[in-house]
């Protein structure tokens, strides 16, 4: 299993949208799946970075997902710069490299990443405040 996080909330305007649910068994859910979703796909550096330095009192939220689907999600995803223009895209279907200039790996996936991130997540769990 490989664990991917996402940042959300934070204090004013460096909040960020409520997107992904955990409930009390771990379950992980989605909201508004027809919009892009921005997910740190990597050690904990991205997450850490923006918790420190953009969203100050936001928390962490952190699910695994089965090894095979953060190889697929490696192999396709792009870079964000060119996107629209990128024969890799998949009819802009592809996940997308962003946040180059942070630490750590930021990536954004668009339907119909997102649903099946929802299937495969487990062991979903919050980090309150970002430790």
């Amino acid at each position: 299993m490989v664990t991917y996080r996402r940042v959300q909330g934070g204090e004013g305007n460096k909040s960020s949208q409520p997107r992904v649910v955990i409930d009390n068994d771990g379950n992980v859910y989605i909201s508004n799946k027809t919009a892009k979703l921005n997910v740190s796909i990597d050690n904990g550096e991205h997450s850490q970075y923006y918790v420190t330095n953009k969203r100050p009192g936001a928390d962490i939220y952190e699910f695994d997902v089965p090894k095979w689907f953060d190889d697929m999600a490696q192999e396709y995803t792009i870079p964000q710069e060119g996107y629209k223009d990128n024969l890799s895209n998949q009819g802009r279907t592809a996940p997308s490299l962003n946040d180059i200039s942070t630490s750590g790996k930021c990536v954004e996936f668009p339907s119909p990443w997102i649903e099946w991130i929802e299937e495969h997540a487990s062991n979903g769990r919050v980090v309150k405040g970002g430790k």
